[in-house]
């Protein structure tokens, strides 16, 4: 190659990597927040759309949906909103500036979803669509400005409560546990945690559990991570009325001395409703797997293997 040519192609390389290091700059000078909102300082959140809403409030530092009752809210789906729409940012050169384009984008108000956060009486109302890319778009409410977000918001923060709200129904390490007591329709027994031993008892029977019993680890497994992702009202006199008779009841007693009461009733084929401390406020579906493993015999938390 001659000495001319290759000096070309220096000059052409060099010429190449000064413009996308300019463009970089510039794109990093173009990024600004997507909320104009102190972000340590939301305490509301609202999401909705044409179908559905979300609203979520801070209360004594944990974030929590509204409806049907007050509940935690899911802490992953929490950390993701703030990481990607409250401390968001975006490339702040308009798509368009025409308001008219709103429906092309999915931006008018029957089509958009809505995000509206609230802090310290300021609020900041965004609304977002997507038009099959990945990124979505958006625009301030009562502004003509589209613009493009840096993430995928419409369908990750869709305002479904599913989504939103914690599954946790309650949570016990073993460690915390001093007794299970289980009524059922078949028999009625306890469990009792004594020095790190576990003892059986019912009408007829009194044992040690052996170490790593199949039937208990089931039970003591399921309690460290209760959950439920199918909740109901108990204000339907129809599923009031299943607790009546109720399937399996579970007294729940932690080494404080507090006890917590589930109760099991049949609801379809193989799911069952429960019913936490009496309280009807919400209901929660649960499998026939969550129940079979407080309605064992005897004969299973009698036996050594854990297979």
């Amino acid at each position: 190659m001659k000495k001319s040519k290759l000096i070309l192609i220096l000059i052409l390389l060099v010429l190449v990597a000064l413009y996308l290091v300019l463009r970089s700059r510039d794109s990093g000078r173009n990024r600004v927040p997507l909320m104009n909102i102190q972000a340590d300082l939301v305490d509301h959140i609202e999401i909705w759309d044409s179908v559905n809403k979300v609203e979520l409030i801070l209360e004594d530092g944990i974030w929590k949906v509204t409806d049907p009752v007050i509940w935690p809210a899911d802490t992953l789906m929490v950390k993701e909103f703030f990481r990607d729409v409250v401390n968001g940012i975006y490339n702040n050169t308009a798509v368009s500036m025409d308001l008219s384009a709103a429906n092309i984008y999915n931006l008018d108000d029957s089509q958009a979803l809505h995000i509206r956060l609230k802090a310290a009486g300021k609020e900041e109302h965004l609304m977002l669509g997507n038009i099959g890319n990945a990124w979505d778009y958006f625009r301030r409410e009562n502004d003509n400005q589209i613009f493009q977000t840096q993430s995928g918001i419409v369908q990750r923060f869709a305002p479904q409560i599913v989504n939103w709200r914690s599954p946790l129904i309650l949570q016990y390490w073993e460690d915390e546990l001093a007794q299970i007591k289980v009524s059922h329709t078949k028999n009625t027994y306890t469990l009792r945690r004594d020095n790190g031993r576990w003892y059986y008892k019912d009408a007829k029977h009194d044992f040690e559990v052996y170490f790593q019993n199949f039937a208990l680890t089931k039970i003591v497994s399921i309690l460290q991570n209760f959950i439920s992702h199918s909740f109901l009202s108990g204000d339907d006199p129809e599923f009031r009325n299943f607790f009546k008779d109720p399937y399996c009841t579970v007294w729940i007693t932690d080494i404080e001395n507090k006890t917590r009461k589930l109760t099991f009733a049949k609801f379809l084929d193989e799911r069952y409703i429960l019913l936490v401390d009496d309280d009807y406020s919400v209901l929660y579906q649960v499998e026939f797997d969550t129940v079979f493993r407080f309605t064992r015999n005897p004969e299973i938390f009698m036996r050594q293997s854990i297979i």
